[in-house]
């Protein structure tokens, strides 16, 4: 039998996730001689600290990857759900395996889309690639729906 590639998706989903928070953490780092606060890296003082020391455009890169690490987060249990209950209701693998990879490929050029767009206008655009990740969850929860 071959690899369950959905399935093998959820796990992905994960580690591009992870990705922008390890990006934002090389950013800082670089912009203070190694530093990050690792004890407390939300911390009040530490902003504080972010702000007064780091240029503001790399600051301001830094919130974006940090804005689509915690995105990556909140929509992977939409993912994992929108998957798993294809694989309940028989879904055709192809069509599981097809959705999750349209689905990762628009999950990284959202992440790469949040982190270097910086102009209300070009926002959009990531907004648009967001809505069209949702699709893709909203449309395996309607054909295990219309299969269950």
């Amino acid at each position: 039998m071959s690899a369950n590639y959905s399935l093998l998706a959820i796990p992905a989903h994960w580690f591009i996730s992870v990705v922008p928070h390890a990006y934002a953490m090389r950013l800082i780092k670089g912009a203070t001689n190694g530093r990050w606060n690792n004890a407390n890296p939300t911390g009040s003082a530490w902003k504080t600290e972010m702000q007064r020391s780091v240029p503001a455009d790399v600051l301001a890169q830094f919130e974006r990857a940090e804005a689509a690490h915690r995105n990556g987060f909140e929509n992977l249990p939409l993912f994992a759900a929108a998957v798993l209950s294809g694989h309940v209701a028989g879904l055709d693998r192809g069509t599981l395996d097809t959705h999750a990879a349209a689905y990762l490929a628009l999950r990284v050029l959202f992440t790469v889309l949040y982190i270097n767009t910086s102009k209300l206008k070009t926002s959009y655009l990531r907004s648009l690639v967001w809505t069209a990740g949702v699709g893709i969850c909203i449309s395996l929860f309607v054909q295990a729906g219309l299969k269950a």
